[in-house]
């Protein structure tokens, strides 16, 4: 049962999109539709008075590719970046996008509407974290690249103070060693338990040139200051190495990060699997 008629309209250009926003207040922006239907529950919906659909407008449905980086607009489908194939997109990711529910929803849902749904980041979240993705904002007024870790926060207010939206995903596509992705909680749907972790590693001969780690889920974190005391480190790691790099992430992944629903010592669980593959 419908709680109420939703208004519907088809932007046609980011400039409409953008003339919207200054005009209407709380309008709802929307491409694929999936988040809003995951937020049904019971027998009744709840929708939004007014959508603004993005579907429609071909920059925000366009995939671009350089040497250095792959570029998706918002409104792309997880189907479409899947059809490009892994030589075209980074492995976490890829194998992140791959997970997700079934191939009808990942025919609808879009990469725009998979970061930015609130309360609980999806799967696409900590892979584009630990990637350094970049995330154009469109504002009423202007464009602007923003780093996706500055933009996003743990309180959920994003960065912006005026109304804005995602327009595009720019993502570095340089190659990894070692790539991880690991998803926690129910298969196939999404609870306050459900989290994705994703670990990158890069060797110069027989040193840790790069590292990341990322995890997202009713919270998101990703610590630089952590990743920086391996980063230099001789290789093989030994399992002494191990043990006091696990002893250091308990002073930086404080427990107020990790809610109820999640257990801590499965972080670092995970933690130690990926350091493992650096022994």
């Amino acid at each position: 049962m419908l709680n109420k008629l939703t208004e519907v309209t088809y932007a046609q250009s980011i400039a409409e999109v953008q003339t919207t926003l200054k005009n209407v207040t709380g309008i709802t922006l929307a491409a694929g539709c999936t988040e809003i239907a995951r937020r049904q529950t019971g027998r009744n919906l709840h929708l939004p008075s007014e959508v603004l659909a993005l579907g429609r407008i071909p920059e925000l449905c366009s995939i671009s590719k350089t040497e250095r980086y792959v570029e998706f607009g918002a409104a792309v489908t997880l189907d479409a970046i899947l059809q490009l194939g892994r030589k075209n997109v980074p492995d976490v990711l890829y194998d992140a996008i791959k997970g997700i529910a079934n191939p009808g929803i990942r025919a609808l849902a879009t990469i725009g509407g998979n970061i930015s749904a609130k309360g609980q980041r999806l799967s696409a979240f900590a892979p584009l974290l630990a990637l350094d993705a970049r995330l154009e904002i469109r504002t009423p007024g202007e464009a602007s690249w923003i780093p996706m870790s500055r933009y996003f926060s743990n309180e959920g207010r994003e960065a912006s103070r005026e109304p804005d939206f995602i327009s595009k995903i720019r993502i570095p596509t340089e190659l990894w060693d070692v790539s991880i992705y690991q998803r926690l909680g129910a298969e196939g749907i999404v609870t306050t338990g459900t989290a994705s972790f994703a670990f990158l590693a890069k060797f110069q001969k027989n040193i840790l040139a790069d590292l990341r780690i990322a995890f997202a889920g009713k919270f998101f974190f990703r610590k630089k200051e952590f990743e920086n005391l391996l980063i230099g480190r001789s290789l093989p790691l030994s399992m002494r190495d191990i043990m006091i790099v696990k002893e250091k992430a308990e002073l930086f992944f404080e427990e107020s990060y990790f809610p109820p629903s999640l257990e801590r010592s499965c972080i670092f669980n995970l933690l130690e699997e990926g350091l493992k593959t650096l022994t």
